[in-house]
């Protein structure tokens, strides 16, 4: 086989698929789950073929103008990106059949799902900012039907916002665009692709200021992350695709992509440019965690959270160093197993249970223990307690902002302990709730479970089916397994 169609496949495939499935819609959930989730394996060995077989090889399909045109390659940061993305979508999958069950629309439902999985891989193994840009955009339109899949007022409205905010931040990177393909390069190299002569262009600075915050709109950037607290509306598996897979971090990823392999540190480091975007950065670090605090509402919370930890991300690659890099890249591995396994726990709980706000969490963590087991294990990884995943990723950040050692690099730092502090308070205090309720929530759950049982003893609350509690045991066990083996992929990760 030419090793050149190997990288065309994860991208193409799912896209293809989903097509299929809006055309030929299947009339069985048991048939079509199956063939799913086959051709959901087989995408994803074949991902990992192509970022094994085609490492640093380039492709091109189409020339658009000019030099400019589709092309695509596996170097390390689309292995990286694209490793995260294969790896947790069949889990993403399995969840969504057991979550769907029910649900109307659901052919409609996993046909865009699955052509989300093509696009996302199509944003990493993207060459040049054009490729990238499109298929950044393409992002927008197979997940806006995702948001809108229930059609509730609220979700039209949700969907609305997505739409608005998408469309906006991505006129922002077309002005990047623009004026890359002015200056003569839009291509992918790792320390920068503008021509020597352009350097001094009075438009550069500016140019990636705008850019930066139009990618940074999917990524949640305040003030640009609306959108992601009012996307809660959707489907547990599509939020969970929006604040942890897919969407936020396809947003991360290009700004990464932006800062080191289009303009490259040499021109923005030390400049008014990457001061700016580090002082936004830490300022939504704090402001998601702050408003994590006040929210009541189980999901939203959790949004409020993603907010604050995508900008990390963001924040240790406006750092702008080797360092900064791939703690940028260890976070966005940690955050996506970490967030992806609480959204999945929330779902199970609101969908078993009907409850959607902390304070009707009382004592559930007795009743669904495996539940909450892995929320906890999520929750801890998430502060960033020693030993567990996410403790390690952020003590990458603090080294880097320490050794960048700036003014604005260290009040950063001084964002992220103050909103691991925040951190620990809304994520144990969904915990505290759930097992140790006051003696008065403790009263009402017991009342209440006996009004259900002589209502409808069919109303017992338990854990839910097999194909929800297995992506989020296996999540769980890997965000111990990445706590136990840090230091491998760190060297996988490393710049």
């Amino acid at each position: 086989m030419n090793t050149d169609i190997l990288i065309l496949l994860p991208i193409f495939l799912p896209v293809l698929a989903g097509l299929l499935m809006l055309a030929f819609p299947a009339k069985d959930d048991r048939v079509r789950n199956t063939v799913n989730m086959i051709f959901v394996l087989i995408n994803t060995a074949l991902a990992f073929i192509a970022m094994t077989v085609c490492k640093e090889k380039s492709i091109s399909i189409v020339r658009i103008y000019m030099n400019y045109g589709f092309e695509f390659k596996t170097d390390r940061a689309a292995c990286i990106f694209g490793t995260i993305v294969a790896s947790l979508w069949p889990f993403a999958s399995l969840y969504s059949y057991g979550y769907m069950k029910g649900h109307e629309r659901r052919n409609s439902f996993f046909a865009f799902f699955t052509m989300t999985y093509g696009v996302v891989m199509g944003i990493a193994f993207a060459s040049n900012l054009l490729t990238m840009y499109v298929f950044y955009e393409m992002l927008t339109l197979v997940t806006f039907p995702l948001v809108l899949h229930p059609m509730t007022k609220k979700a039209i409205k949700a969907a609305r916002t997505y739409l608005a905010y998408s469309l906006g931040g991505a006129a922002f990177g077309l002005i990047g665009l623009i004026f890359m393909m002015y200056l003569g390069s839009t291509g992918f190299t790792l320390g920068g692709s503008i021509p020597a002569d352009s350097a001094a262009s009075a438009f550069l600075l500016p140019a990636f200021v705008l850019s930066f915050c139009g990618f940074s709109v999917k990524a949640a950037m305040a003030p640009f992350s609306g959108w992601l607290i009012k996307a809660a509306v959707a489907p547990t598996p599509v939020t969970a695709l929006l604040h942890a897979v897919a969407v936020v971090n396809a947003g991360a990823f290009a700004c990464i992509r932006l800062i080191y392999y289009v303009y490259g540190t040499d021109i923005l480091h030390g400049t008014w440019a990457q001061y700016l975007v580090l002082l936004m950065t830490a300022v939504t670090i704090v402001y998601g965690s702050s408003f994590a605090v006040k929210e009541t509402h189980f999901k939203r919370r959790l949004a409020y959270s993603t907010i604050s930890n995508l900008s990390y991300i963001l924040f240790a690659a406006t750092i702008m160093t080797p360092m900064g890099l791939t703690a940028a890249f260890a976070h966005m591995l940690m955050h996506s197993l970490t967030k992806i396994c609480s959204f999945f726990c929330c779902g199970i709980v609101m969908e078993q249970t009907g409850k959607e706000y902390i304070e009707e969490l009382s004592g559930l963590g007795r009743v669904m223990k495996k539940t909450f087991v892995c929320f906890t294990i999520s929750s801890l990884s998430l502060i960033g307690i020693p030993l567990f995943c996410g403790f390690f990723s952020k003590w990458r950040i603090g080294l880097a902002a320490i050794d960048e050692g700036s003014p604005f690099a260290i009040t950063g730092l001084v964002a992220i302990l103050f909103s691991a502090l925040l951190t620990a308070i809304y994520m144990l205090g969904i915990v505290i709730k759930a097992y140790f309720p006051m003696k008065a929530d403790s009263g009402e759950t017991e009342n209440s479970a006996k009004d259900g049982a002589e209502e409808d003893p069919s109303k017992v609350i338990k854990e839910h089916s097999w194909q929800m509690l297995i992506p989020v045991i296996c999540f769980a066990a890997g965000i111990l397994i990445l706590g136990a083996f840090w230091q491998p992929v760190l060297d996988f990760i490393q710049f």
